[in-house]
């Protein structure tokens, strides 16, 4: 209990170092860029261990306010994404700046939407988020931001794996098995 305490500390003041850093979209060349977004997939992993070992343990609580920064984590960061990915089409002046903007604001009103309801809830965008995160990938690869691309591209992956595990959480809870901390 005390190392789900010490790692829930850790991401706090972890969340707090990354908002900390800096309005997105702010380079000294200008340009919009992928690393102004927060996301970390080793991160990610570690907390996703780490709830799998909490759920292994018994320890239910632990292991779904784990999956919870986790789903939050990649939702967050999915966001401001598509952000990025919108300022770079618009500072490249792509005709398709438009879409991804009206696309990320529906995932921001969905995140509203999330955080006002009591329960879960299931919501078609449209789009493929994943998609849009991988369609950035290859923009940047294509502008010479290798690094870059492969961090959207970790980020596409791990928004489809979030949202095959609220699919399986769903089919858990269906099937009268608790969901808690599977993620």
């Amino acid at each position: 209990m005390a190392r789900a305490a010490l790692l829930a500390a850790l991401i706090a003041i972890s969340e707090l170092t990354s908002s900390a850093a800096g309005d997105p979209g702010t380079r000294a060349d200008s340009r919009p860029s992928a690393l102004d977004t927060p996301w970390d997939p080793a991160r990610v992993s570690h907390i996703v261990d780490e709830a799998r070992q909490a759920r292994q343990q018994g320890d239910l609580v632990a292991a779904e306010r784990l999956c919870y920064t986790v789903f939050e984590t990649v939702d967050r960061d999915s966001v401001v994404g598509y952000d990025a990915y919108a300022d770079l089409l618009k500072t490249e002046h792509r005709a398709e700046e438009a879409t991804v903007r009206a696309q990320a604001a529906r995932l921001r009103e969905l995140r509203a939407h999330r955080a006002d309801s009591k329960g879960p809830t299931s919501t078609y965008l449209g789009f493929a988020p994943s998609d849009g995160l991988n369609a950035y990938s290859e923009l940047l690869q294509a502008l010479g931001q290798a690094d870059e691309a492969q961090r959207m591209r970790s980020l596409a992956l791990a928004y489809r794996q979030v949202q095959v595990a609220h699919l399986q959480r769903t089919l858990m809870f269906s099937q009268g098995k608790d969901p808690r901390g599977a993620c």
